[in-house]
């Protein structure tokens, strides 16, 4: 079966080592993921082209910019030539290290640019700055524009990022990090499969690992496909 992975990180410094492609390629091919969104890591401002110029022409990888909207007009025009020149697929948020308020207006003209150039969101949530009820209100104002909840409120807030996936249709759950099958399951019991993203959150996390947490729930092939890889082959348009 094959396996499509929405958040793996690039370069990303880990005891004392830093993962490069090599690295995570390994990672993949040991948990037999086929393709992955990757990102770079996160700092201040995140060196995106570079990412770019390291995966371009590899089919194995799409790449994600990952952009601090606190530049203002530089970050939406950061955002337009990476999708348009170098061949960026989709914007991941960090709220916590950017300080980034989802319930305000702060987020909205990158996101109205995603709904232009029609590419997916990932935001990382937590019980902070990427409070599940703030990505849902978010999502809501912008239903063209998929959202992939990265570790779906993991681990307190599971219940909530449910509740905004409920609210608003456009936000889909991502597995990432999310390392008990019970959570995975109650957001299946609760969405269904269509709307659960598989995702590693690696190097931090082991891909082998977080598939095995996928094939613990004791699935139909049908519903594995699902989560897999043909939800999110269909918001990156790789199928």
């Amino acid at each position: 079966m094959k396996i499509f992975d929405c958040e793996i990180y690039l370069d990303f410094p880990m005891m004392g080592k830093v993962y490069g492609l090599m690295d995570i390629q390994a990672m993949m091919d040991e948990a037999g993921i086929e393709k992955a969104v990757v990102m770079p890591d996160v700092t201040l401002k995140p060196d995106n082209y570079a990412l770019a110029q390291k995966v371009k022409g590899n089919p194995r990888f799409l790449p994600c910019a990952l952009i601090n909207p606190n530049f203002g007009k530089q970050s939406i025009d950061e955002l337009e030539v990476a999708v348009k020149e170098w061949g960026i697929r989709g914007l991941k948020v960090m709220p916590p290290k950017h300080g980034v308020m989802l319930a305000s207006t702060q987020l909205h003209p990158l996101m109205k640019k995603c709904a232009e150039l029609g590419v997916p969101v990932s935001i990382h949530s937590d019980g902070g700055y990427g409070h599940p009820l703030a990505i849902g209100a978010l999502a809501n104002a912008f239903p063209d524009v998929p959202v992939i909840m990265d570790h779906m409120g993991y681990r307190n807030w599971v219940r909530e990022a449910i509740e905004a996936a409920k609210w608003a249709p456009n936000i889909y759950l991502a597995t990432t990090a999310v390392m008990e099958p019970f959570f995975i399951a109650m957001a299946i019991d609760a969405l269904g499969v269509d709307r659960i993203v598989f995702g590693s959150n690696a190097p931090m996390v082991l891909p082998r690992m977080q598939v095995e947490v996928i094939k613990l729930l004791g699935l139909t092939p049908e519903e594995e496909e699902k989560i897999f890889y043909r939800t999110l082959g269909r918001l990156y348009k790789m199928e």
